[in-house]
């Protein structure tokens, strides 16, 4: 470093006498000062300072003009001892020495000293912490390095890092670069040992590791399978069996799927994937299955679970609204919530808010309707072919007629009221061809004539077409009226009555499904069918 001395000049004076020809000049004295050679030194170890000046007799002051601090400074003297600050990295200060000559004069030096970092590496500590005693499969294991430390006086560890250097690979870790580790000790088929490595790191970016094993022990059982918990679930509602939270030591396994019940057999979508579905069945009391998933590894060692699925038939205390939308006045239509034409059907029930009513499939209003083929498999609202519709609401499900005239459902055909088996054109000799086809009509073979109230909770009143059905889940209405009626029977036989012929109960109710109105008919005359499944006690 090119040193430099500032002088203060002091200005002399030359006096010439009078009245001679000769004179003398006095040269000026310049005041200096050398502050030393550059130091380099350790941090926290002495050095000293020594500084040399001209004309000597005067006064030394010492600062730090840039750089780390240091203790005692400004200080005064020629010469000093001196401790190096304590700096977390290689560190250059600058310090300035000032002289004050005897004869006022001011001048400086400065010099530098290279301060060199002694960083003392961190000390990396780790125990752990839970579980108390020996751990097994589901326990969490907890490292802790909180005991790590820095020896030097000012420093910390600012750093956490853990590895697994060996042991099982199934051992999952969110976070490996906190203070602590936990991690869920694995399924294990044979005892194993895990070890960590911890890397600590200092606020000087020194750095130390230490390694800690963790004895890990085997599982008696190697195969978990998980068939998933108990079910409660309505008839016709999809049901999924879901084991993909069975646990295999490697991860890897599959399914087999089996009911393990008596009763009813239920197909399942797909018996060997670990998630399947099936369809629960239409019951008429409560009742359930069971299934055994078996769960093998890649090993080809096995374990198996069971679930049960209770299953109830769907509840008939709700009832469909009458399909009207529009209020009216003594002749008109009308705003609904009109003060004068209080309470009408289109401003009150389920229709009402069917916009806020949440359907499993489709229908005018509030009326829920699934489309159903002829295994009782549920079939896409859009569906152009079907064979029965379920009534989402009541729970009923519904003949759908067919259009071909050598179907024993064909539309056209209608029956006399009789329950005579002997009868050919009774209704209970067409129930009984109904509830004889091979394999069940859509999936059942318990078919009935609907009750009064039945038959009406599929009248849709706000229709102003042909008929009161809704032709988009009930097509194929037939083509011929009775004395100008769709007569459909009921299986409530008509009581009563001003002419008399009702006391010997000799009609039952039709409902016409142009009108809607319901009509008693003499049983022995003829009237059309549609049939019906589910609950018998929602009258």
């Amino acid at each position: 470093m090119l040193k430099k001395s500032l002088v203060v000049m002091a200005i002399s004076t030359v006096l010439s006498g009078c009245g001679g020809s000769g004179g003398s000049n006095e040269e000026v004295v310049r005041a200096s000062v050398n502050a030393g050679q550059d130091v380099t030194v350790i941090e926290k170890n002495e050095f000293t300072l020594k500084a040399a000046a001209s004309p000597t007799g005067g006064t030394f002051n010492w600062q730090v003009t840039s750089g780390p601090s240091f203790d005692g400074f400004p200080q005064t003297g020629e010469e000093l001892t001196v401790t190096a600050p304590d700096v977390k990295g290689n560190s250059l200060a600058v310090l300035k020495v000032d002289y004050l000559a005897p004869n006022g004069e001011l001048v400086s030096d400065t010099l530098n000293v290279n301060i060199t970092s002694n960083n003392q590496l961190p000390v990396a500590v780790v125990k752990q912490t839970a579980p108390e005693e020996s751990s097994k499969y589901q326990d969490t294991i907890v490292l802790s390095a909180s005991e790590s430390s820095d020896p030097d006086e000012n420093g910390q560890v600012v750093g956490y890092k853990w590895q697994l250097i060996s042991g099982p690979s199934n051992i999952s870790v969110e976070d490996t670069g906190k203070v602590t580790l936990s991690f869920v000790h694995p399924l294990l088929a044979e005892t194993q040992t895990a070890v960590w490595r911890l890397t600590v790191t200092d606020d000087e970016g020194g750095s130390t590791t230490t390694d800690i094993s963790v004895a890990l022990a085997k599982n008696d059982e190697v195969v978990l399978a998980e068939a998933g918990e108990d079910q409660q679930v309505l008839e016709f509602d999809t049901v999924t069996l879901d084991a993909t939270k069975s646990v295999t030591v490697d991860g890897q396994y599959t399914c087999n799927w089996q009911q393990s019940s008596t009763g009813s057999a239920i197909t399942l979508a797909n018996n060997t994937e670990c998630k399947t579905t099936f369809q629960a069945p239409d019951k008429e009391q409560n009742t359930f299955a069971t299934f055994k998933v078996t769960v093998t590894d890649s090993a080809n060692r096995s374990g198996d679970d069971e679930v049960r699925i209770d299953i109830l038939p769907k509840p008939l205390s709700n009832l469909n609204d009458s399909g009207s939308s529009t209020c009216y006045n003594n002749s008109t239509a009308i705003s609904c919530g009109d003060s004068s034409f209080p309470r009408q059907d289109a401003e009150l029930g389920r229709d009402s808010v069917a916009q806020v009513i949440s359907k499993e499939g489709s229908g005018n209003l509030a009326f829920d309707f699934t489309k159903l083929d002829a295994d009782g498999k549920e079939l896409q609202d859009d569906a152009p072919t079907f064979s029965c519709v379920r009534d989402n609401i009541t729970g009923l499900v519904w003949e759908v007629k067919d259009q071909t005239a050598t179907s024993i459902r064909y539309a056209q055909n209608h029956y006399t009221w009789t329950f005579n088996t002997n009868v050919a054109g009774g209704i209970q000799a067409f129930i009984n061809s109904v509830n004889g086809l091979a394999g069940g009509y859509c999936g059942g073979n318990t078919w009935r004539l609907p009750s009064y109230t039945e038959l009406m909770s599929i009248v849709d009143f706000g229709r102003n077409s042909v008929h009161v059905l809704d032709p988009a889940f009930f097509p194929n209405m037939p083509d011929e009226a009775i004395q100008g009626h769709l007569y459909y029977w009921t299986n409530q036989t008509a009581v009563g009555g001003t002419d008399g012929l009702d006391a010997n109960l000799t009609r039952a109710y039709v409902i016409d499904m142009i009108t809607g109105n319901d009509v008693p008919r003499a049983k022995a005359q003829t009237a059309y069918v549609r049939l019906v499944r589910g609950n018998a006690n929602a009258n």
